[in-house]
């Protein structure tokens, strides 16, 4: 096989990836849903269904890091009654040989369509979930393409989960015996009876021909969901059953003459059988399913439209005016804990991936942004730092109960969710201040920062306080360098410097007093603007006396002292994290920055990124954490840590380095990996966690994709730093850093109800620097907010 291999290509017209070869080497996953409910479905209908919660509120069963992989799924079989033959929409789990027939799936903006061609027959199914209701909708469609009448029996099939993680893979002594599934009416009613609140349904639009609910009964002895006994037999049996495993299948036999289509339709959610006989009826409605589909299409056309980038260089735009943005807004929405890796064994949020997620996409979604500020700053205790990992449902009231069920995580007492600073991670609250300021900056909505949230522990004070609270807190928390503490942990979780110290931190504490100081004069409170503009230079002080090592900055010091991070360091010499944040947060000087730069690019960059760090540590030492407990080239310890190196991105485009910036955006961006499936391996619509490092003879290999911070700071990178579009707290700022072989670029830009129309224009073909501006065709220095429903052309020149 050869080196550069290719499975599927970008659609951009229709916002959609498409795989037309479905033998790739791992899973290539998508997510259905943008309200409650949600899917996570592979190129192979594979995957697991949940209602708001992962660990406590699955729907679907999924047997993650399995082989075969991605089973069970969100299936439908057809079954030639003629000759017994059978096969799958999607490819698996039948899985015909690929030169007999063929396979499709298209991942869109949160649906996926399946389709295959087979002894003619080509059959679609389009699975997405419905924006007003939260239904998952199967919408089928088989045509017969031949010259001669075909009769073809349809059985969906899916298995239903435990609803509760731990006991689907456990608890078997409880589980086995709490659930039990029933047919009436056309619908298949799955309920667990611990939980009398608790079913599920799966239902059709037409009059089922058959059905099964056990799953051994549609699967049969010494089989497996790739020759089920129903699909083989061509029929279901009727079953139907108090305790064991139960699955849902529904069928239906259909005759099509040659030419001839027919639509079925089937519904999958949360609730009893009064809801799934509602739902079948409304959905049964195909002219219902055709408006939910262009409803959801809908939600992500006005979305999209909100930043439009056009330039020279056809993945930029592909990644940031479609996928960038899709992958970040999932972050935002479902956090880190429902996808192939994460297979909802935790639940919450994470406090400082959240704090990050969210100041990416306040422009497309303010409503959810506002929603998880609150839910942060709840979840920050009065000293200031923030609970690592948190269910926001903890500081929501609590349904009573009728008994105290086994199966239910129920929230536990305060006391225990509120940890000691022993367990507080020293950057998890500074990345909150910002993201506030960019949410305010976009929406203009400056009322928020007076207004109340509780603190986690006790006590209330406004979002202002809030913040202040942060600031102070790591203001406190320095050791006797005047750097601040690495506590439990900094950025890298794997980094564990305890009574140490992480330069790191005290780098993204000047950022965040510096986001901070910007607001405050902007609101005219000049005694916190002066107070904490002094202790930002304190901290600026204080990294460029104690963390300049010469050409780079160092990471930080372990309780013992050691330096980390310098050229005198036996192992992990040089650092990411320190040094980009270093430029990033404007606090050393131009110099020291460009040297600082200069040393990523000679010691960590490679083609297909930065290093986190280099020479990776090749022994234990506890000092410094777990770090040295991980292999070489794999993770924290020298990978590829994809999350960083847009801090790269946007480090080299503060310097005005345009032509390093794109070097850097370019050596990870998926796209440009589309034809080496066979090194990558992972999805190229999507950011993964980390790519095996250089020490490592998978060198390439991309790993743990979507819920990744990578995919936020990528699209902050390249729109707000590379493009350079960022709002102000008054006006938009324009201040792009480009290739200097660009002649320009446009960008269409919606902003508090008005939309901009930006060109900007490159005739010198420098990298940086704004010449002139020109607002609706007068000159200007800055470009103020426009009115609401406004039009307005921006018209900028470099040089």
């Amino acid at each position: 096989m050869s080196e550069d291999m290719r499975y599927g290509y970008f659609d951009n017209q229709n916002r959609e990836y498409v795989i037309d070869r479905v033998d790739v080497p791992v899973s290539w996953t998508n997510y259905i849903g943008v309200n409650d409910m949600c899917a996570v479905l592979s190129h192979n209908a594979g995957g697991y269904s949940f209602y708001r919660d992962a660990e406590h509120g699955r729907i679907t069963k999924f047997r993650p890091n399995g082989v075969p992989m991605d089973w069970p799924g969100h299936w439908i079989y057809l079954r030639d009654q003629a000759d017994g033959d059978f096969w799958s929409v999607s490819w698996q789990p039948v899985g015909k040989p690929l030169d007999q027939a063929e396979y499709e799936c298209r991942h869109g903006l949160s649906y996926s369509r399946y389709s295959s061609e087979y002894k003619g027959i080509r059959a679609e199914q389009l699975v997405f979930i419905t924006r007003e209701d939260d239904v998952e909708i199967w919408d089928v469609r088989i045509t017969n393409t031949g010259t001669t009448p075909r009769e073809i029996a349809v059985f969906s099939y899916l298995e239903w989960s435990f609803h509760h993680i731990e006991i689907d893979n456990q608890n078997l002594q409880m589980s086995l015996y709490a659930s039990g599934s029933s047919y009436a009416e056309g619908v298949i009613e799955y309920d667990f009876y611990y939980e009398p609140w608790t079913y599920h349904y799966h239902a059709a639009s037409f009059e089922p021909d058959g059905y099964d609910s056990v799953r051994e009964a549609f699967i049969g002895d010494y089989r497996s969901e790739r020759d089920p006994l129903a699909v083989a037999s061509g029929r279901c049996s009727g079953s139907q059953e108090l305790t064991g495993n139960h699955c849902a299948s529904l069928q239906k036999t259909i005759t099509l003459q040659p030419g001839e289509a027919r639509r079925l339709v089937f519904v999958t959610g949360y609730g009893n059988r009064n809801v799934g006989v509602e739902k079948k009826t409304k959905y049964g409605n195909f002219a219902a399913v055709d408006a939910a589909f262009a409803d959801l299409k809908r939600y992500w056309d006005e979305k999209c439209a909100v930043f439009e980038a056009k330039t020279p260089h056809e993945g930029l735009d592909t990644m940031a005016n479609i996928w960038t943005l899709y992958q970040a807004e999932t972050c935002v929405h479902w956090s880190r804990f429902a996808s192939f890796i994460e297979v909802g064994g935790r639940t919450g949020l994470g406090y400082r991936d959240t704090s990050q997620d969210i100041m990416a996409v306040p422009h497309t979604n303010p409503k959810k942004v506002r929603q998880r500020i609150e839910e942060l700053l709840h979840g920050q205790v009065r000293e200031g730092y923030g609970l690592h990992l948190f269910d926001p449902a903890w500081f929501k009231p609590q349904k009573k109960l009728e008994f105290k069920s086994p199966t239910i995580a129920h929230a536990p007492a305060k006391s225990s969710y509120i940890h000691g600073i022993e367990h507080a991670c020293s950057d998890d609250h500074l990345w909150l201040i910002p993201s506030i300021c960019e949410y305010v900056k976009e929406t203009g909505e400056t009322a928020l920062f007076d207004e109340l949230v509780p603190f986690a522990d006790e006590g209330i004070g406004t979002v202002w306080q809030h913040m202040k609270a942060g600031l102070d807190f790591s203001a406190r928390q320095v050791g006797l360098s005047g750097i601040c503490k690495g506590l439990r942990a900094d950025w890298n979780d794997c980094l564990n410097l305890g009574g140490g110290e992480s330069g790191m931190v005290s780098f993204l504490h000047f950022w965040a007093l510096t986001n901070f100081v910007e607001a405050a004069r902007f609101l005219g409170r000049e005694k916190d603007a002066d107070r904490y503009a002094a202790l930002a230079e304190d901290v600026r002080d204080a990294c460029e006396r104690e963390l300049w090592d010469g050409l780079w900055y160092a990471r930080g010091t372990t309780a013992s002292g050691l330096k980390i991070g310098t050229r005198a360091s036996e192992e992990a010499k040089i650092f990411l994290e320190s040094n980009t944040w270093a430029v990033i947060s404007g606090a050393v000087r131009r110099d020291r920055a460009e040297s600082a730069l200069d040393a990523m690019d000679e010691h960590l960059f490679t083609p297909w990124g930065l290093h986190l760090l280099q020479p990776s540590f090749s022994k234990p030492n506890d000092e410094i954490g777990f770090m040295g407990r991980v292999y070489k080239g794999i993770k924290e310890n020298g990978a590829i840590f994809s999350h960083p190196n847009p801090w790269a991105v946007i480090a080299a485009a503060k310097l005005g380095q345009g032509a390093r910036a794109m070097r850097f955006y370019d050596s990870m961006l998926p796209y440009n990996q589309n034809d080496k499936v066979e090194t990558r391996e992972a999805e190229p619509y999507s950011y993964c966690q980390f790519v095996y490092g250089a020490e490592h003879r998978r060198h390439g290999r991309a790993r743990h994709p979507w819920l990744t911070g990578s995919a936020g700071w990528n699209y902050i990178a390249v729109t707000k730093w590379i493009l350079g579009i960022r709002p102000g707290f008054a006006s938009l700022l324009i201040d792009p850093c480009i290739p200097p072989e660009w002649d320009g670029f446009s960008v269409t830009r919606k902003w508090r109800g008005a939309t901009y129309d930006i060109t900007v224009s490159n005739p010198a073909h420098v990298s940086k620097g704004v010449k002139a501006i020109a607002l609706n065709g007068e000159p200007v220095r800055e470009v103020p907010a426009q009115p609401d429903g406004s039009l307005a052309k921006v018209e900028v020149v470099l040089g």
